[in-house]
């Protein structure tokens, strides 16, 4: 679904009348990206400006972007709306607090437990992509966003990226960066563990180094998925003895992903030695985790920890994550596709529709966000002050469901 169709006409260009383009941020193989302002929400956006190659149509371009519109996801910049020129196409993203993560690289210099826990956080929103049928895009840096609080999400999700700079095998290369502050030669994916043997880390354990080499080494060589890479990340979190000080942030894969890899886990603990599968679980069953996650530590312990080591793993504890669903769209509507929050993989509750009747948008958004609801609205002309909320469907008090959509129609201002 294309987002913000101010006159119902999707193909209309509306850079330059609705949408300021400011300074370029970085300029892209497939484009330039520029900061930008909303003049009809008196908002900062993003500008992803594409040039379009010869006998390329801006019309074609915009049909492959129908399903990744719809995705809503706080790992990735959110598609708000699109303008369509003669030889270009821009889409407008989500501007989030932050900056480029190209250029944050070599700014500042991150612990061995910051990088494993942004790039495993990371792999987490590409886990997410991969149950809507998402793939392909680039996870480079200078494809990425890094906010206050060190959490990267992606730009551009709907072009194909580099090979080397995609799935598990970009996040390595990604993770390699950070920890030795030079990109990662471009040959052969079986050098980066190498490479990575080689770059000094101070923040890391001779232990924790080595498991993190042999988990590099094992997506390299194809033989260790996403998900394995993420949990394996998960497992190198801060040790029990340190949780006290500094709990470990908890990834949250969602439900398809934890069913994934405890088969993982249970095919690859068939062909583990009798001996290590005891002391694994041995070690695990000490930490006190439940049956079902002992399957699940088990893969990340055979590949990762060595046998010499005496520290216990920190128990992993996933939590579910929504998949929200695509909303809803009419002829005249400026449709906005939100997130309802942590409504996908649990229980939906019947819940009561609030009047959003006499509100700002960004009160109304916060409102619907905060019931559960997905929701959409539509730009129309009004003598009430511009941005006011003027009406609304389903109206107030009718009942619903935690993950219903509701619309509501947002004051233009009267001509």
């Amino acid at each position: 679904m294309m987002p913000s169709r101010e006159d119902g006409n999707s193909m209309h260009n509306k850079m330059g009348t609705r949408y300021i383009p400011g300074t370029q941020i970085i300029s892209l193989p497939q484009g330039a990206l520029h900061d930008g302002e909303d003049l009809f929400l008196t908002r900062k956006v993003l500008l992803y400006n594409i040039k379009l190659g010869p006998g390329q149509i801006g019309a074609d371009y915009m049909r492959t972007l129908h399903h990744k519109a719809a995705f809503i996801h706080d790992g990735f910049q959110h598609i708000l709306d699109t303008s369509v020129e003669e030889d270009s196409v821009t889409i407008i993203l989500q501007a989030k607090p932050g900056s480029l993560f190209s250029r944050q690289v070599h700014k500042k210099a991150w612990s061995f437990h910051q990088i494993t826990a942004m790039i495993a956080d990371l792999g987490v929103s590409l886990l997410d992509a991969l149950e809507e049928r998402i793939t392909g895009f680039s996870v480079a840096a200078d494809n990425l966003w890094l906010d206050d609080h060190n959490k990267l999400t992606v730009i551009n999700y709907w072009d194909k990226g580099d090979p080397q700079a995609q799935g598990a095998v970009g996040l390595c290369r990604l993770m390699l960066q950070l920890f030795s502050g030079t990109q990662p030669v471009t040959s052969a994916f079986e050098v980066m563990h190498t490479q990575l043997e080689r770059t000094p880390i101070t923040t890391a354990s001779p232990e924790q180094k080595d498991a993190l080499v042999k988990l590099v080494k094992l997506i390299c060589q194809g033989q260790a998925s996403l998900s394995s890479f993420v949990f394996g990340l998960r497992s190198l979190q801060p040790s029990v003895q340190n949780e006290e000080a500094a709990p470990p942030v908890l990834l949250r894969p969602s439900r398809s992903q934890r069913v994934q890899v405890a088969v993982e886990a249970e095919d690859a603990t068939d062909s583990e030695d009798e001996t290590e599968q005891s002391s694994t679980k041995s070690r695990l069953r000490k930490a006190g985790i439940g049956a079902a996650a002992v399957i699940v530590a088990a893969t990340a312990g055979w590949v990762l920890w060595p046998s010499s080591e005496k520290e216990r793993p920190a128990a992993v504890t996933p939590v579910q994550t929504s998949t929200p669903a695509a909303p809803t769209t009419s002829p005249s509507a400026t449709p906005v596709p939100t997130k309802a929050g942590g409504t996908a993989n649990k229980q939906l509750e019947e819940i009561v529709v609030p009047n959003l009747v006499g509100q700002s948008l960004a009160d109304a958004e916060q409102q619907a966000l905060a019931m559960g609801l997905h929701y959409n609205y539509v730009i129309e002309a009004s003598n009430l002050p511009k941005g006011t909320v003027i009406r609304q469907d389903p109206q107030p008090g009718a009942k619903g469901m935690q993950g219903d959509n509701v619309t509501f129609w947002v004051s233009k201002e009267g001509q």
